[in-house]
């Protein structure tokens, strides 16, 4: 990305930098790689895509371990966990009990906002759920079946972690949406209809065109999450910084408020921090346990975690 995007980017409102800027400031441009790196011919995407993986300490191929796909933000790729230091912070959170044994695989979902295009030009979802997790189950032994497969992402991620929850929930046991941008279908259309939005995002190749309200509205989390039963059995999990991006602070708690008021069970976690890998450390930790290891309570000298306003 050059230099004058970035600054443009950095000069938007802060709706659009909750959509697509979380990682221009995910680190430095050398860095320790702790993570695995491997590409795999993606017939979703008619190319080879990109992923890294995280093992815990000890790890062989002996051990079989639920897998968690985390799907990265704007501006990040699959090098995002060792460019901000996830892999030495991962690994002294597994050794004090605070994180459960698990793989993680981080795919390279570029700018494509984890969707199948609306032209059908590029498959990201696919791309994951089709060609990566049953290469990274091989690869690396996981255990198979929906109960121990999870995902959870940040920002961007965040989005896309609640469309695969939306569109294909039977693949997994539970998701977790970090800092993402919740709207319901007219703010999904206003949003998608400014100007900065559209001269950085191609949005009706990605989503199709947004005069066409009713087939928004057939997506709108809010009509579609209604009662407990049309979540298809997920656990379910949002979370955002108390310094959060407004839109994505305001999201959050009124899609919470949705849930609650509709007795879906959830998690809702607000950490102390805002929209940057540093503040994510607090939270992490928590998200993991609860995707992989429910009701495990964490070491009691852990700083990570949130409150859960109900």
């Amino acid at each position: 990305m050059s230099a004058l995007v970035k600054n443009l980017l950095r000069s938007f409102p802060g709706a659009v930098l909750g959509i697509i800027g979380c990682g221009l400031a995910a680190g430095c441009s050398t860095f320790e790689r702790r993570l695995d790196y491997g590409e795999v011919a993606s017939p979703a995407m008619g190319r080879e895509m990109a992923y890294a993986v995280y093992t815990p300490p000890g790890w062989t191929p002996a051990e079989r371990l639920p897998l968690v796909l985390f799907l990265h933000g704007g501006g990040d790729s699959e090098d995002c966990f060792d460019r901000a230091g996830y892999g030495p912070f991962l690994d002294a959170e597994v050794d004090a009990g605070r994180v459960p044994r698990c793989v993680i695989c981080v795919p390279n979902g570029e700018y494509g906002f984890w969707e199948n295009w609306f032209d059908g030009s590029r498959r990201y979802r696919d791309w994951v759920l089709d060609d990566l997790v049953p290469h990274v189950q091989k690869e690396y032994r996981t255990l198979t079946g929906r109960e121990h497969l999870h995902v959870a992402g940040i920002s961007m991620g965040g989005h896309g972690t609640l469309r695969f929850a939306l569109l294909e929930p039977e693949r997994f046991e539970s998701v977790a949406a970090i800092s993402a941008p919740v709207m319901n279908a007219e703010q999904l259309v206003e949003f998608a209809d400014g100007f900065w939005v559209r001269l950085f995002i191609p949005v009706e190749r990605i989503w199709g065109p947004t005069d066409d309200l009713a087939r928004v509205r057939s997506e709108d989390l809010y009509r579609r999450w209604r009662q407990t039963s049309d979540l298809g059995g997920l656990r379910l999990m949002l979370a955002h910084g108390s310094g959060d991006r407004e839109g994505i602070v305001r999201g959050g708690a009124a899609f919470h408020a949705h849930l609650d008021a509709r007795g879906i069970e959830h998690d809702y976690a607000v950490y102390d921090g805002g929209h940057d890998w540093v503040s994510w450390r607090r939270i992490v930790p928590g998200v993991l346990r609860f995707l992989v290891a429910p009701g495990e309570q964490p070491a009691p000298t852990s700083p990570t975690g949130g409150t859960r306003p109900r």
